[in-house]
């Protein structure tokens, strides 16, 4: 899957809904796309997390199990 433009924003408002259901995740910095895995790689003020480019674009409509699945991703920075 190609990446699609994205504005920080974009996975701000992802961040935000996904702290619904981890309140660890810390504030976005920075992003960077990997193209290899169809993915990128936020990096946060306390860690990382990797967003599908696809979970991106569904962010509307995606379901609760699938956001409760994408905030099991954060990895906190030790």
């Amino acid at each position: 899957m190609k990446a699609i433009n994205c504005d920080p924003s974009e996975i701000d408002q992802l961040l935000n809904t996904l702290r619904i259901f981890n309140t660890s995740i810390g504030n976005y910095q920075q992003h960077t796309t990997l193209e290899e895995y169809s993915t990128y790689s936020v990096q946060l003020t306390n860690g990382t997390i990797r967003i599908y480019f696809e979970e991106l674009q569904d962010k509307q409509s995606m379901p609760q199990e699938r956001l409760k699945d994408i905030a099991a991703r954060f990895s906190k920075r030790k």
